[in-house]
């Protein structure tokens, strides 16, 4: 028998249970919760707290079944406990989409959604308030936990003065909707580049999520510009559907189909991107053209990024 804040106490109905919590603090309502095995500590379902009233006529609170894994059953007598990062360590929880941890407490990189999928990918979600992200190709802080800024290193090194934003309109258990947007100008050259997108994350299961993203790049001298061309940044507008699969530890795997809309040529990426308490490694492929077989800029190349989160 494994010891846990709280146990299953009862089946209430198919998607919902009735768990005591004994006198165990944070149980209130909205929190998500994981459920334990009794006999391993194998996680079986993840939920949230829908009613934490009852609590306090017969110490029970009931809790929503949102995600079963790998078909297991809820038995009564199995362990219940809040979502927390150093229960994924203590219990060494392997990785899962619908586990990621959004707080303004200080909770390791790799327990949290993505708000950067590398320099050659797109941009993710948002940081959370005061976060910064620091990579050799650009910054980003948290405002809020829905707002934040960003600038390009690589274009303040090429004389483009620029800044951006990003918004998250929308994040539930069934999707996350956030906005970005980038203005650059090099007054030598009178040169100026816009890009506007924004990326749509839909849960498959606890392994898979999949990103709807979209980049618009405005830029009134793209044949000559330096900063499209030579850095190899903001050169096309594109949609991509990039496919995120968690790791059992954590890392990701990140790869799906890119439509080029100047070129209309389709093309793909793939990417593994190592993850650790701040810092994250990310290597992979890309190409713009499928049908091109040349490596080099036209055909098939590398993508790579490092970056720390703090």
């Amino acid at each position: 028998m494994v010891w846990s804040q709280a146990i299953v106490h009862s089946i209430h109905s198919p998607n919902e249970i009735l768990v005591e919590v004994f006198e165990a603090e944070g149980f209130f309502k909205g929190k998500k919760v994981i459920v334990l095995s009794a006999r391993d500590d194998k996680i079986i379902a993840i939920g949230q707290i829908k009613d934490a009233q009852i609590r306090k006529s017969s110490g029970l609170v009931k809790v929503r079944i949102d995600e079963v894994v790998e078909n297991l059953m809820v038995m009564e007598g199995d362990g219940v406990e809040l979502l927390d990062f150093k229960l994924f360590e203590e219990k060494r929880i392997p990785g899962f989409t619908s586990l990621t941890l959004n707080s303004n407490q200080k909770v390791p990189s790799k327990f949290k959604e993505l708000a950067y999928f590398g320099v050659f990918t797109s941009e993710g979600h948002t940081l959370d308030k005061n976060e910064l992200l620091l990579s050799p190709f650009q910054i980003q802080y948290g405002m809020t936990n829905q707002a934040g800024l960003r600038v390009v290193n690589a274009l303040w090194l090429d004389g483009y003065a620029n800044l951006g934003g990003k918004y998250k309109v929308m994040q539930n258990r069934y999707a996350k909707i956030t906005f970005n947007g980038l203005g650059a100008y090099k007054v030598q050259d009178q040169d100026w580049i816009g890009q506007l997108g924004g990326v749509i994350t839909l849960p498959a299961n606890s392994k898979f999520q999949n990103h709807l993203m979209v980049n618009i790049t405005f830029d009134p001298q793209y044949e000559k510009a330096k900063a499209t061309e030579d850095l190899g940044l903001f050169r096309d507008s594109d949609i991509r559907s990039i496919t995120e699969y968690m790791t059992d530890d954590w890392n990701r795997v990140l790869y799906g189909p890119v439509y080029n809309v100047e070129l209309q040529t389709f093309g793909g990426t793939i990417s593994y991107m190592w993850i650790w308490n701040s810092f994250h490694v990310s290597l992979g492929l890309a190409t713009r053209d499928l049908t091109n077989l040349t490596f080099g800029r036209k055909g098939y190349y590398y993508v790579y990024d490092f970056f720390w989160r703090f």
